[in-house]
């Protein structure tokens, strides 16, 4: 993206943020910024700030979404990069552990049990590839051993990997 377009984008972010009731110092402070680099829209901001601003913006745009459907991508994500840690998932979703924990208790979900429902739901998707064998799979889904991901995957649907690739 061009300097010029991503100074206006930056403008338009910080304009509707403002509009949504923060002030200039609380962005710069939440982007991880000086309120003067924010006050200056040739400032570059890092991909990580951009996504902070960003994912503030959605939570005013998206407010009837659940705050569980917010967590899911975050899980995956990590789930890509290896082990998923509470303390991630929460930091990037700019709030303690406890409150990652509380407001997932108001959906009567865990965090366990979201984390759970995400790697069944990746580990179909997963297994419909037939060039991933069994063990990347498991490895994908952040599992430490194969054995370990087949009997999560008999618990959650009944049947063991394989069984359930030879079926599809």
């Amino acid at each position: 993206m061009r300097s010029d377009a991503l100074a206006a984008l930056i403008v338009a972010m910080v304009k509707y943020l403002q509009s949504a009731g923060f002030s200039r110092g609380e962005l710069a402070s939440y982007a991880g910024l000086s309120p003067e680099q924010l006050a200056e829209p040739e400032t570059r901001l890092s991909p990580s700030q951009m996504q902070k601003l960003w994912q503030l913006i959605q939570s005013r745009l998206l407010p009837g979404i659940t705050f569980s459907r917010q967590v899911r991508p975050l899980i995956a994500q990590q789930l890509g990069k290896g082990r998923v840690k509470v303390e991630g998932v929460a930091r990037e979703l700019n709030m303690s552990r406890h409150t990652l924990y509380k407001k997932l208790k108001e959906e009567n979900l865990t965090f366990a049990a979201l984390l759970e429902d995400v790697r069944r739901e990746q580990a179909l998707n997963y297994l419909r590839d037939r060039n991933r064998s069994l063990s990347e799979v498991a490895e994908l889904l952040g599992f430490s051993e194969l054995s370990a991901f087949s009997r999560a995957f008999k618990r959650w649907m009944g049947k063991s990997p394989a069984e359930f690739r030879a079926a599809g």
